[in-house]
Formats: C-alpha cells, structure tokens, sequence
C-alpha cells in the first residue's frame, strides 16, 4: 500500500459512521476504488459483508444499519412498513421483550434488493419485503417519514400509513384479529394525512377495513376525514372465510372471539 493510499484510508476511516454496511458506491464516492477495498479487507480495515458492500474491521451492524446502506447509499426505495414501523415508533400494542425479530419492508416498484441485504443470518432480523401498489408512483412515498432508530437514520412509514399496509396484508400475511388490535390503539392518527391516504389509496379492501375498524372503535379523528371525498367502490368484499357481515361498508371478516 501506498503512502497515499494510506493517508486516503486514514481520512475515509474517519468519516465512516459506526455501525453502518459500507457499500462499494458509498466508498468510491470517498476515493476509495473496488480495488483500494480489497487493500484494505486484506489489511485488517474492512471485512466484507457481501458483494460490494463492507463493514469497518470488528464493526457490529444490526439491520437497522444494513437498511439505512440501502435507502441513503444505494437510494432504493424501501422502507420499513406496516407493524414493524408502528413498533419502531412507539404504537404497537405489544413489543417484544427481545427486540424486533421480524421486519416487513414495503416497495411500490421492482427493486433489485442485493443479496447481502436479503440474507438474514447476517442480521439481528428477518427481512419480509413486500411490493406493494397501495398507491400511484407520484404518491409512493405519501406518509414516508424520516426517523433515528439506535442512531441511525432510516425511513419508514408513518402510523397513519403504517394502519393501511397492515390492512393490505390482511388476512394472508397479518392474521384479522390482530390488526385489529393494532388498528384500535391508533387514537392518535392525524386526520389531514389520513384523508390524503385515503384519497389516495388504490385498495378498496383496504380503505374498507381500515373505515369499518375507527368507526368501530370510535376513533375520534374519524368524523374529521370527509368520506364523500373517498371512493369506496362498489359490490361485497370477503376477507379470509367471512362469516360476519357489516353492510355499512359491505364486508364479510372473519368473527373474533372477544377474550
């Protein structure tokens, strides 16, 4: 190695963040080439964690700090949805003691998620990636917020759009039952983002169920949105094996059994 190489890795050493997947774009936007990394793996600076993508030597990354590589360095459009983005932000009903174990990740487009990313025994956490059409490219991002979790930066869906995604996964992926209970400590939503959600959404099912279930629970936001503005089809919707019909929103779910 070089003295300048040397100087070069001192400096980009330096403003390499802690805990974060370095990747390959990220590191020649630094001056440092794919073969200057392989300088620096074989002298102990780097350890690779995939093709084109690096860590700093003895670095612990969770998938908090693989995900922000994949948003913020190689700009795709993935973030973190539904349940897990209500965890992260404080309102699931329930948080596992150990951590989040699960995460669900949400793309409107066809994504090439690299490799590195998707194996999950690198992680602290099983990656589920979901894409999804809820909405209209120009509105892809519609509820997307920016948020710090354990000192990284990472996007991911607002409560409010967070309730719509846990719906469109219902009932094959997310059980009826306990979308209901996540849908019911939502009393905080805001009623300006949850009309633009609403107008803006494609799913019918999905604006159904979310509707049916703050009028049942009597979320106070609800009587702000103004419903004529949303469209709600037309014709009977069955969820998983029905068996409880709800004519104000023309729904069958599936019957809960109240504990």
């Amino acid at each position: 190695m070089t003295r300048f190489e040397r100087n070069k890795l001192n400096e980009v050493i330096t403003q390499m963040p802690q805990g974060l997947v370095l990747t390959l774009d990220w590191l020649k936007e630094h001056g440092v080439s794919s073969k200057l990394a392989w300088w620096y793996v074989k002298s102990r600076w780097l350890e690779r964690v995939g093709n084109e993508a690096y860590k700093k030597y003895g670095d612990k990354v969770s998938w908090v700090g693989a995900l922000s590589a994949v948003q913020n360095q190689l700009h795709l459009p993935l973030h973190v949805g539904a349940k897990t983005a209500l965890e992260l932000l404080g309102q699931a009903h329930f948080i596992p003691m150990q951590g989040i174990k699960r995460v669900s990740l949400f793309h409107s487009s066809m994504v090439k998620v690299p490799l590195w990313f998707r194996k999950a025994k690198a992680w602290d956490a099983e990656f589920n990636i979901y894409q999804v059409s809820l909405f209209q490219e120009d509105d892809a991002l519609l509820g997307v917020i920016n948020r710090t979790i354990d000192g990284v930066d990472v996007y991911l869906s607002s409560p409010e759009r967070a309730a719509l995604e846990i719906l469109y996964l219902v009932p094959t992926k997310q059980s009826f039952e306990e979308a209901s209970k996540l849908i019911e400590t939502l009393t905080q939503l805001r009623p300006n983002l949850v009309q633009s959600l609403l107008e803006k959404c494609k799913s019918i099912k999905v604006k159904r169920l979310f509707l049916y279930l703050a009028d049942k629970f009597q979320h106070p936001w609800l009587s702000k949105v103004d419903l004529s503005r949303v469209s709600l089809g037309h014709g009977n919707r069955v969820i998983g094996e029905g068996g409880d019909y709800h004519p104000k929103y023309q729904l069958s779910l599936p019957k809960i059994v109240e504990e």
